[in-house]
């Protein structure tokens, strides 16, 4: 579930868009600038090791300046070209080095040059029109209420969160276990069969994010496979909050499908889960996850249906193994009533198992890719049209789309019927959309205009009944508490979300510096997760990858194992 709508807190006083090389103006360093759209002009923000802040104005109309940016990219243009340039990882060494972003071929590759190892090149976009177009829908980021560290040496080494991070949490992960009870091959954590966090522990986390965030429209309990720490239900009424509006268990479903106890006390408790549902047969099931999970997750699904426990669904789709299936997870997602979001994540090639899974950096699943497969597979009852960045992260990070469930059952795409240039705040929201009064305003002005329309829209008379049904449900005209505010409207509209999680041969430092999926440590820090991946847990290229120098890892990382695999 991502990025969820912002609330009290505050926004940044500016948009970031992307990097750019630059001079510091005082001594002439070269820079990597952050390029932002503020009062209306484009300007430079510089960070110079030697001399400190600076700024430079490069346009003094920022929206003409981004229109420009955009176009200059010309993903229809037969000839290779530089659209800009960011920083990334070194595939081999993990340094960082600079990285011209090239489009050819109709798609964006990432093209390197490390001082040591030589060059190398990364597939980071199967699709250029998709890639360049994102950011036209860069939307200025929210702040927290506090920050855990300060921007000193810059990023990514100042992780925690520092003061010039561009987004606040929207999902926090906290991975309560390293035990599991699988040995997944594209598994991106370093499961050490070592600890189970106390409950503590977790209390201070989670004070913690109520203290910077004020209120959280989801946490996610992860690890390892969370359903193996001894104290999970005391860990659930931890936090159970009324700042949190859900508590998502991610988990294999090895559990859940045959332990009906536990799952009834998710239900009692109000837990929503976050199912790994990667295909349909033991082919892929071996190969992701390392053996035939098929009557697991079918017991699962049959628990999450007789219980009517709320789903996200969560595949990672890898290139010749399973994104054939992306329709018929599809298929899956729109029969089943509790499963209210669908999340495809493209495989990362990063972590214990991913960092050595057989792969190739040129020929890979992207996010502009599974939209391409959603198209195809689903004979067009998605089409790549229906997609949309997610404003509120890097607009790279995420892409998706929300379906108004009709009252015949069907799912029709939102972007058939909303204008998402005009109400660019429902692309602020979540797994379902919230109950606040700008989607209101914005969901009472689409019902006139699908009124108006209703014989030029396919299935118009349909989409208007369900939009009333959806605008009674959601504002029911009572006062609302901010856990039912942000659940209700769960079973009016599905959300598919496509969201790719960076390894050493994708990272882009700009989507770093937006992250919104944060790992909080026991020590306070708010890591993000691409950067905490990558650089601190030592398992970027598979067991034993050496940490950048300024890393700092994660309690008890390391540990010898004190318990037996379960």
């Amino acid at each position: 579930m991502d990025c969820g709508s912002c609330g009290t807190r505050p926004d940044r006083p500016h948009t970031f868009l992307a990097h750019a090389p630059d001079v510091c103006p005082s001594c002439t360093t070269p820079v990597e600038a952050r390029v932002v759209l503020r009062d209306g002009k484009a300007v430079h923000l510089i960070r110079c090791k030697q001399c400190g802040h600076s700024e430079r104005v490069i346009a003094e109309d920022g929206a003409a300046w981004r229109a420009a940016f955009v176009a200059s990219g010309r993903p229809d243009d037969p000839v290779p070209h530089r659209f800009k340039q960011t920083t990334s990882t070194c595939a081999n060494c993990l340094a960082l080095v600079p990285t011209d972003v090239m489009v050819a071929e109709g798609k964006v590759f990432f093209e390197k040059i490390c001082s040591r190892c030589g060059p190398s090149r990364a597939l980071v976009s199967e699709d250029a029109s998709h890639y360049v177009r994102a950011y036209a829908f860069a939307a200025a980021g929210t702040q927290p209420f506090m920050y855990t560290t300060k921007a000193e040496k810059g990023c990514p080494t100042d992780c925690g969160l520092c003061n010039e991070h561009e987004q606040h949490t929207c999902l926090p992960i906290i991975e309560i276990t390293d035990h599991c009870n699988l040995e997944c091959p594209v598994c991106i954590v370093n499961n050490q069969y070592s600890t189970h966090m106390a409950p503590d522990a977790f209390r201070r986390i989670v004070e913690g994010l109520v203290e910077r965030e004020g209120q959280l429209e989801s946490i996610a309990l992860s690890g390892g496979e969370p359903t193996s720490h001894p104290n999970l239900l005391e860990l659930l009424d931890i936090a159970d909050r009324p700042e949190i509006a859900r508590i998502v268990l991610i988990t294999n479903g090895v559990r859940l499908g045959k332990d009906r106890k536990l799952a009834e006390e998710l239900k009692r408790r109000g837990t929503y889960i976050g199912l790994q549902m990667d295909g349909f047969d033991a082919a892929t099931h071996k190969a992701l996850r390392g053996r035939d999970l098929g009557k697991e997750k079918e017991a699962a699904l049959t628990m999450i249906r007789e219980l009517d426990l709320p789903t996200q669904m969560i595949a990672v789709i890898a290139r010749g193994i399973n994104d054939n299936q992306v329709g018929q997870l599809i298929d899956l997602f729109e029969a089943t009533d509790a499963i209210i979001s669908l999340n495809f994540q493209p495989a990362s090639y990063s972590g214990f198992g991913g960092g050595t899974m057989i792969h190739d950096p040129l020929d890979r699943v992207t996010i502009s890719g599974v939209i391409q497969r959603a198209e195809e597979q689903t004979n067009g009852r998605l089409l790549r049209s229906d997609f949309y960045p997610l404003p509120c992260s890097h607009p790279q990070c995420v892409s998706l789309t929300y379906l108004l469930k009709l009252d015949d059952g069907r799912c029709v795409p939102f972007p058939r019927f909303v204008n998402f240039e005009k109400h660019l705040n429902l692309l602020r929201s979540s797994a379902v959309l919230p109950s606040t009064r700008d989607v209101e305003d914005s969901l009472q002005d689409t019902l006139y205009e699908v009124f108006a329309h209703q014989d030029e829209i396919p299935d118009g008379p349909a989409i208007l009944a369900a939009l009333k049904r959806s605008l009674q449900a959601m504002f029911p005209g009572r006062s609302l508490t901010w856990k039912e505010a942000s659940r209700i409207g769960e079973r009016q509209a599905k959300t598919i979300f496509l969201h790719h999680y960076m390894d050493r041969h994708d990272f882009d430092l700009e989507r770093l510096r937006k992250c919104c999926h944060h790992y909080p440590q026991e020590d306070g820090r708010v890591m993000p997760a691409c950067g905490f991946n990558l650089f601190h847990r030592g398992t970027a290229k598979g067991p034993d990858t050496p940490k950048a120098e300024w890393a700092r890892p994660a309690p008890h990382a390391g540990l010898a194992p004190t318990a037996g695999k379960p």
